[in-house]
Parts: C-alpha cells; structure tokens; sequence
C-alpha cells in the first residue's frame, strides 16, 4: 500500500491507497472522498509558463501566508514573504526586484494587496496568482514539504 497525504482545509492527514498506476506519485484529494491517482492533469497556461520560469531562474515565487499557515505545509520553491509584514513595511531580503515575481497564498485573495505593496517597494513585474496553495500542491506538479514536528 502507498501512503499518501491528504489534504483538506484545515489539516493534511495520511490515507491509505491501493498502489496506483502512476508509478508512486504524490496526490491529494479531500478527507471526504476517495483518492484516485491518475496522469497529472494539464496545468493552465499561466502555470506552465511559472514551472518553465522558476526552472530557469528567470522568475520567484512567494507565499504570502502568514508564519502558522507556513509552518504547516509549503511549497518548496517559494520564498516565505508574510503579508503581514509586508504591511508593516519589511522588504524581503535577497530577492531580485527586476525578476518576474509570482505570489501565492492559501486562497489567491491576500496575494492582491501583497502585489500592491510589492510593486510599491520597487517590485517590478508583480503576478498574483489565483491559485491557492492546496490548489498548486494538488496539481503534482509544485513540490512541497510538510515539516516535522
């Protein structure tokens, strides 16, 4: 049997599979319904684009969500920028302000004013994501980590 993580709104537990067909791939689904592992499904264009460009080092990726969401789950390419302190003035430190910048949070609602602020410290060219953590990890395609405790 492979272990899996799943992943729901407030907490990732494990869940027992049968061994899938795709080769031992990290998957998620809800609590509430079944996991099925199947071919990673095709990311969105603007997705793709941010894989090639943090793959190449043309482009970063922040997660704005504040330390306990952090703490819990992240994804491992991205740069832990809090919202918070942003608001509070704090610029990240050893970032590129000329390189392409991506964002994301939990819900793809706090990396708005996260862009704003960004782009007001000099940032510039700022792009919030619509997609949520749980949504980037889902897509097996962003790698993540879950720390221990």
């Amino acid at each position: 049997m492979l272990l899996v993580r799943t992943l729901s709104a407030l907490s990732l537990v494990p869940a027992r599979v049968p061994p899938p067909a795709c080769a031992g791939a990290l998957r998620f689904a809800p609590r509430s319904r079944p996991l099925v592992c199947a071919a990673a499904p095709e990311l969105p264009e603007h997705l793709e684009i941010l894989l090639e460009e943090l793959e190449s080092g043309d482009a970063q990726l922040f997660d704005v969500r504040e330390p306990g969401e952090y703490a819990q789950a992240r994804l491992t390419q991205a740069l832990h920028v809090p919202l918070s302190e942003l608001s509070n003035g704090v610029e990240p430190d050893g970032v590129n302000k000329g390189m392409t910048t991506y964002l994301h949070c939990a819900a793809g609602i706090r990396v708005h004013p996260a862009a704003d602020i960004l782009r007001s410290m000099g940032f510039e060219r700022v792009v919030p994501l619509q997609e949520g953590f749980a949504q980037l990890a889902q897509s097996g395609r962003f790698p993540f980590e879950i720390p221990k405790e």
